[in-house]
């Protein structure tokens, strides 16, 4: 799916956060498709883990890059790409933090972990947003995002 580079009108923010979204959700379906076959084949759940998560992470770079940023793309895809894999992967690092700092917190969050999930991947889904807006998809030199 080649990027649009030409969107009519600029792109706004509610259509990127939709794209991310979508993005997202076909990025968890990959992911758990492919990690639900390969341990019926037979391989250990966390190495099949290993694979799906960058199968996943690939097709949600290119859903992202395609899609909700795709006004944005530059020449270097692998620049580009090593970008998302670090922004992703600092991400994933806010959310695990996050969880862990509030199940050591306590209280609710000790009683129902799932509390700590929520939040957590609230935070690193506002972090990979931002990341992915200003840092990995950031707007080409001379031509600023006009406003949402």
């Amino acid at each position: 799916m080649p990027p649009c580079t030409n969107p009519s009108p600029d792109r706004s923010l509610r259509w990127r956060l939709c794209c991310f979204a979508l993005a997202g959700f076909v990025g968890f379906a990959f992911d758990a498709g492919i990690l639900t076959v390969l341990v019926n084949l037979g391989l250990d759940a966390r190495l099949a883990r290993l694979v799906s998560f960058a199968c996943a992470m690939v097709v949600t770079w290119l859903i992202n890059r395609s899609l909700a940023f795709g006004d944005r793309v530059g020449s270097d895809i692998v620049a580009e790409f090593l970008r998302y894999l670090s922004a992703s992967v600092l991400a994933a690092l806010v959310n695990l933090g996050a969880f862990m700092a509030l199940v050591t917190f306590g209280g609710p969050f000790a009683r129902w972990p799932v509390l700590g999930v929520a939040i957590a991947t609230a935070l690193s889904m506002s972090f990979n947003f931002w990341s992915y807006l200003r840092v990995v998809f950031a707007p080409k030199p001379g031509n600023p995002d006009r406003p949402a």
